[in-house]
């Protein structure tokens, strides 16, 4: 019993051993299937990877000679997997090596590169913004006024000039608006016109109706001074333009009358009238100058009476603006003139440049001619000539702006230069000159133009637009000989800054006029 116990006993270990070992083969052979199975997976991975990485190239091999409708197919075919987007990753990576620098050896060895490019990108602009520079030039800056010397002062010293001369002087001023003046600056008219003897105004913007009006007593204005006026209105457009000429009466005691173009009879003089001095009256300008005055002059009286006075240059398209005034002098003719405006659009820049200059210039030229004395034309000309006579030349909107256009300049010239020219005081000029710039060749920052608007008047950023233009033999000649002979002789001419009222102030010529 006891064996066959034992044989059954090793019966059933042999079998539970035989067990096991089947149990750990099977586990055994099931572990090294599915390490296969994993082995056939990645291998077959990677030849997918591989196959797909090939078509991939092949793609982009066939996409640089295929055309865009095949382009097109393939990419979307190429983006329905993941690895493919992967690889389009890897195509955009040597794009972003170009823009961007990566964490790659490459990017760092092309980032010295492009910091050695990128100084040469920036030295271009440089190169250009430097042959930009080339032609500009930094306009002026004058506003400070040079002192000028008085070149006949009225202390002066030389008896026999004072003896046997008179000094006539002539003020011209551009009031823009006569009404306005009389206004906010009732003094400035007769302040001016104690300094000088014939006073001469531009931009009156009257109409006739105004002189006349009794109300505004313009017709009579300066009259208690001793001045006569003439008045030239616009026609063509209210309110516009506009002349006037004040001139200081004189007693001629060889004629009934003044030899003035009203031809008011010389009331006759009494025998009381030597001895007694009459009293002044009001409003009659006959009796403001008295006959001690008249008797001091030491030149004949009548070469500072008009013998005529004309209202008109003899054409249509110019006389109905009322620009001009002339009066004619024995010794002389003056013209006072205000040339028109070019426009803010220069729209009147042909006109101006091309009719009114080359007509005045006529108009002044027969004028000379036929009288066979020196002229004088003198006022608002509305031109800056030359440099000194702006504050900011060579600045850019100069070149179209009214006053300061290369035509309005040019046109200028022509006037002064109209004849060959010669040579006086050591100076090559024309026929006609510009008083003040040939007395004061160099004088800087005297200007009788500022923008009210700006408010360029305090710091002197002007223009110089008022002039004073003469024959040329009026200016005093190189020879001592021929200087005796000349009666009439300009001595100085400057402006009056300081008198208000106007965004113009005057201008003063001192003509010396001997026996």
């Amino acid at each position: 019993m006891t064996s066959v116990r034992r044989s059954s006993r090793r019966r059933i270990q042999t079998d539970s051993e035989a067990k096991s070992s089947n149990g750990d083969s099977r586990s055994s052979s099931v572990g090294k299937k599915r390490k296969g199975e994993e082995l056939l997976n990645t291998e077959e991975s990677c030849t997918e990877n591989e196959t797909k990485t090939k078509t991939l190239r092949e793609m982009d091999a066939t996409t640089l000679s295929a055309d865009s409708n095949s382009e097109g197919s393939k990419a979307k075919s190429s983006a329905a997997t993941e690895p493919k987007t992967k690889a389009k990753k890897t195509k955009s990576k040597p794009k972003k090596n170009k823009t961007t620098p990566s964490d790659s050896p490459k990017s760092e060895k092309t980032s010295p590169e492009k910091e050695k490019v990128s100084p040469k990108k920036k030295a271009s602009p440089k190169k250009s913004t430097s042959t930009k520079k080339k032609p500009k030039v930094e306009p002026q800056r004058i506003t400070e006024r040079d002192p000028i010397e008085r070149l006949w002062p009225d202390n002066d010293d030389n008896e026999n000039t004072r003896s046997s001369s008179y000094k006539f002087r002539i003020v011209s001023w551009n009031v823009a608006g006569i009404r306005a003046l009389l206004k906010n600056h009732p003094d400035a008219l007769p302040s001016l016109a104690s300094q000088c003897d014939v006073l001469c105004l531009q931009e009156t913007k009257l109409q006739e109706m105004h002189v006349t009006d009794p109300k505004l007593k313009i017709e009579n204005l300066l009259k208690e001074e001793g001045f006569e006026s003439h008045w030239s209105c616009s026609t063509a457009k209210k309110g516009y333009s506009g002349t006037a000429v004040f001139i200081k009466q004189r007693k001629n005691p060889d004629s009934s009358t003044d030899g003035n173009e009203n031809g008011i009879k010389k009331q006759q003089a009494t025998l009381n009238s030597f001895f007694t001095t009459s009293e002044k009256k009001k409003g009659d300008a006959k009796n403001t100058i008295s006959l001690d005055e008249t008797t001091n002059i030491p030149i004949d009286v009548k070469n500072l009476i008009p013998v005529n006075i004309s209202k008109a240059m003899g054409k249509d398209e110019h006389d109905a603006e009322g620009r001009i005034i002339t009066v004619d002098f024995p010794l002389f003719s003056i013209t006072n003139v205000y040339v028109p405006n070019s426009g803010q659009k220069l729209e009147r820049l042909s006109y101006r440049t091309d009719s009114w200059d080359t007509d005045l210039l006529q108009y002044m030229m027969e004028k000379e001619r036929e009288r066979g004395v020196p002229v004088i034309w003198l006022g608002d000309l509305n031109v800056a000539h030359t440099n000194l006579d702006v504050w900011n030349d060579g600045a850019k909107h100069l070149a179209k702006q009214a006053g300061t256009t290369p035509e309005e300049r040019e046109s200028f010239q022509k006037q002064l230069d109209i004849t060959s020219t010669s040579t006086t005081l050591g100076k090559k000029v024309g026929a006609f000159l510009d008083a003040f710039r040939f007395l004061h060749p160099d004088a800087k920052g005297h200007y009788t133009y500022w923008s009210q608007r700006a408010g360029n008047r305090i710091p002197n950023k002007g223009l110089r637009l008022d002039y004073f233009i003469c024959s040329k033999n009026l200016l005093i000649p190189k020879s001592e000989d021929t200087q005796r002979d000349m009666k009439v002789v300009i001595r100085d001419s400057y402006m009056i800054p300081d008198r208000m009222g106007s965004d113009h102030c005057p201008i003063m010529l001192e003509i010396e006029i001997k026996q």
